[in-house]
């Protein structure tokens, strides 16, 4: 992949998976920027990948959405694939707790048809 593409879109990428994760928890904008003491324009700017945001406003955000920064940065940092177990754990922050309740019962199934 071309690297200058890679790094344009860098911004847009964290964006979406900032607002990704923000609509999963069932924040709205003015409420994280209200959290991170940012304006809720900031918000939107970050989430459109209009700007970029520094190591100590990428940490908040984290804080803030209650997830990691590999989590953030998904998508821009290739995964390896020795790390699933890494992926799995960094996903399941991103679910709800019905949404848990449904991966763990396909967990459960897949284990008992192996048996």
């Amino acid at each position: 992949m071309d690297e200058k593409f890679l790094e344009s879109n860098v911004p847009y990428a964290v964006g979406q998976n900032i607002k990704r994760i923000r609509l999963l928890k069932g924040l709205s904008q003015e409420n994280l920027a209200n959290a991170l003491d940012k304006s809720t324009n900031f918000i939107s700017l970050v989430e459109n990948g209009k700007t970029g945001i520094s190591i100590p406003t990428l940490i908040g955000f984290c804080k803030e959405l209650g997830v990691d920064a590999n989590t953030i940065l998904s998508g821009i940092v290739p995964v390896p694939e020795t790390n699933v177990d890494a992926f799995i754990t960094q996903s399941l922050n991103l679910f709800d707790e019905k949404d848990k309740a449904m991966v763990t019962d396909l967990i459960t199934y897949i284990v008992n048809s192996k048996n």
